[in-house]
């Protein structure tokens, strides 16, 4: 048996389902995003790598303290020149090549908070016509470590002369 047909029925069509929204083109707040994702990531990368090559000279050195031998009878004076080297790689040779006695010492001093005044009187030491004992060495080393983490690298205020420093006048 047939069922009647309504003829309004059968004169529809089926229903026509949209077109799928695609993911492109991506709306302007999502360019916008993206921009500035890349921009941050780019500045982020253009600094890690200025901020490594600035401190290049003071990862050297940490190094070269390491490798030094304690045993040897130069163990002071070399100490003393890697500091040297170091500080001459953040600012001018003739600001700090010329530096030796007092002078250095106050030099050292000034570029750190808090003034490393053991550090000075074993830089002293060099001098003497003793040897430094293992146990003075090991001490020498350890400041001279925490002299350069703490000092390097130099920014412009610090890279002053002890005599830069004393004839400067304080703002009252």
């Amino acid at each position: 048996m047939t069922n009647p047909v309504n003829p309004a029925l059968a004169s529809m069509q089926d229903i026509q389902t949209p077109i799928e929204i695609g993911l492109w083109p991506l709306a302007y707040g999502y360019w916008i995003s993206l921009l500035i994702i890349i921009l941050v990531a780019t500045l982020l990368i253009v600094w890690f790598k200025k901020r490594r090559q600035v401190s290049a000279a003071k990862r050297a050195a940490l190094v070269e303290l390491a490798k030094l031998n304690m045993h040897s009878e130069q163990y002071v004076t070399e100490v003393s020149s890697i500091l040297k080297r170091a500080a001459m790689s953040y600012c001018s040779r003739s600001q700090v090549a010329q530096l030796c006695g007092d002078d250095w010492d106050h030099w050292l001093n000034a570029q750190v908070a808090t003034p490393q005044d053991e550090l000075c009187r074993l830089l002293a030491m060099r001098f003497q016509p003793l040897s430094l004992s293992d146990e003075d060495k090991q001490a020498l080393k350890h400041h001279a470590q925490n002299w350069l983490k703490g000092a390097l690298p130099l920014s412009n205020k610090q890279g002053k002369t002890h005599n830069e420093i004393e004839n400067e006048v304080s703002p009252c």
